[in-house]
């Protein structure tokens, strides 16, 4: 039996609530949808349910917001012990199509599909309102507002509550939510979606990864971005630069903004035009040594210049990161400007001298070692652990720790996903400068050279990794930056694989766009035309 219909049969048990349905089958997703009042009628009736071991808390309707959302809509709010929250926004003109969004940091909160002021809605995830989908997210099970219940440090009494926290975060909150999500939707159409779709960047593109590898079967097409498919190496490497905190070898961020400025200014003609934008930061071989004090192409401010140390550190972060045996564990990053940024909530700042929180957090989930926390913010008390960091012995004990407990990856099993047919797009800002787009890519080519094992002669059939220009993490994320859904829909539902994307962004006052293109390429001005438009640009490699 279709497994959609199973649970269309399970959640009929449950749904008595279901004024509109006198039998429970499954039928097409291109049958009547429910009328209005059947809508609103099952919105209704879905509180105090239990559905996928999820209770729904409440179910808000919202009626239509002209020039926001043309149809209503009912935000459905669930919850499962001990910290899990879950929404699912359903509208009233479903197009039979799930959309599932990941989470970010350490996540915390939901990230909800609608946003209101004062009680007005003033926006709809793109999702819902353009696509018709369901929509679904959770707080990965921690929650960030509410004392001695926010990761990381929930995580470290080793109750059975924050062992659980720790689980769904690592993984298990995924699998509930999509399983409630469509219980939810069978609830309101007596049937499940015909296309699930997952979307996230940075921790949503690890909870995308483990979605295609954990619950395959769940899912038609999977978007994971800003991750580099292998959280041990990437942990370790975090924290073998927040280790030299507070030493000789830390660099300052204006340094870095320095440095940075002075890479783009060697590297900028490189695409084919002089407009102070690095697109293909993955080019850029500007040597560190050059910003050494006394060189000559160094800053003449010794507050910017670089120590024999920072320079050092500037150059390791732009190598292959190695053991003592040489094997590589975190392929380089590119030039990039690693000054602290201002994160999304949840999230860290960037930065190296911030890499400790985000490294020591997950540190933490892999070892059951409050020792790689350091004091909480605003506090700066480094980490105990990072005091004594050894790479090796580090990268040991966090990579199996982080597998044994679920929250990394196991690339066979996302092979297995891509060369059952499904779908994969990743994508990575290629001068990222939280998480190595050259990690990613490198990842990628061993995940889709298992998937040829697996019997999938070309795995670019399913599954392509593509860069987006631009030196930052996350840019790229939303879908007005670059529409990756209906990028997914047209190749899953309309057999259009995806070549080119568009990125669309500001470059100080300025509204650009530029090609998003297949790793390694990158965007070259074709020599005429609006340096500013896309179509001036061709993928290069």
């Amino acid at each position: 039996m279709d497994k959609h219909l199973q649970r269309a049969g399970r959640i009929c048990a449950v749904a008595g609530l279901l004024l509109f349905v006198a039998g429970c089958g499954g039928g097409s997703n291109s049958a009547a949808l429910p009328s209005l009042a059947q809508m609103k009628s099952v919105c209704a009736g879905l509180v105090g349910k239990t559905l996928e071991g999820v209770t729904v808390a409440e179910a808000v309707r919202i009626e239509p917001t002209p020039g926001v959302h043309e149809a209503g809509l009912c935000k459905v709010s669930g919850t499962r012990a001990p910290y899990l929250d879950i929404e699912v926004t359903v509208p009233d003109n479903w197009s039979g199509r799930l959309y599932q969004q990941g989470g970010g940091g350490f996540d915390g909160r939901v990230a909800s599909a609608v946003t209101s002021s004062g009680g007005t809605v003033t926006a709809v995830h793109a999702a819902v309102a353009q696509r018709g989908a369901v929509y679904a997210a959770s707080n990965g099970g921690n929650r960030a507002a509410v004392p001695g219940q926010a990761a990381p440090a929930v995580w470290i009494s080793g109750s059975a509550d924050a062992k659980a926290s720790a689980t769904d975060y690592a993984y298990a909150a995924l699998g509930t939510t999509v399983l409630f999500a469509k219980a939810v939707t069978t609830s309101f159409f007596a049937r499940g979606p015909a296309y699930t779709y997952f979307n996230g960047c940075s921790n949503g593109g690890r909870n995308a990864y483990i979605a295609a590898e954990r619950w395959p079967a769940e899912y038609d097409g999977v978007i994971s971005g800003c991750e580099s498919m292998d959280m041990g190496g990437t942990i370790t490497a975090l924290l073998n630069t927040a280790a030299k905190a507070g030493t000789p070898a830390e660099i300052a961020p204006a340094q870095y903004a320095d440095a940075y400025a002075r890479a783009v200014s060697s590297c900028d003609a490189a695409d084919g035009v002089s407009d102070g934008y690095l697109a293909n930061p993955t080019g850029c071989n500007f040597n560190p040594a050059a910003l050494q004090c006394g060189q000559a192409s160094a800053s003449t401010n010794a507050a910017l210049c670089l120590s024999p140390a920072q320079v050092a550190t500037l150059a390791g972060l732009l190598s292959d990161l190695k053991l003592s045996s040489g094997t590589t564990i975190y392929s380089r990053y590119s030039w990039t400007n690693f000054a602290p940024t201002t994160a999304s909530p949840g999230v860290p700042p960037l930065g190296v001298t911030s890499y400790g929180g985000l490294g020591g957090g997950f540190a933490l989930l892999a070892t059951n070692d409050p020792r790689w926390l350091g004091a909480p913010p605003p506090a700066t008390t480094p980490a105990p652990n990072l005091a004594t960091f050894n790479l090796d012995q580090s990268y040991t004990l966090i990579s199996e720790g982080l597998l044994l407990v679920g929250a990394d990856h196991r690339k066979s099993a996302i092979a297995s996903y891509v060369a059952s047919g499904r779908k994969l797009l990743s994508w990575h800002d290629a001068g990222d400068p939280l998480i190595s787009a050259n990690d990613h890519m490198r990842n990628f080519a061993t995940m889709t050279g298992i998937a040829k094992v697996r019997g999938l002669a070309d795995p670019r059939a399913n599954a392509r990794l593509m860069l987006v220009p631009a030196s930052t993490h996350g840019a790229g994320g939303t879908l007005a930056e670059v529409d990756w859904l209906v990028a997914m829909i047209d190749w899953v539902e309309q057999g259009r694989a995806p070549d080119q994307l568009t990125y669309r962004f500001s470059s100080g006052a300025t509204a650009r766009t530029l090609p998003v293109c297949e790793a390694p390429g990158y965007p070259r001005y074709k020599g005429t035309g609006d340096v500013n438009s896309a179509g001036s640009y061709t993928c290069t490699q």
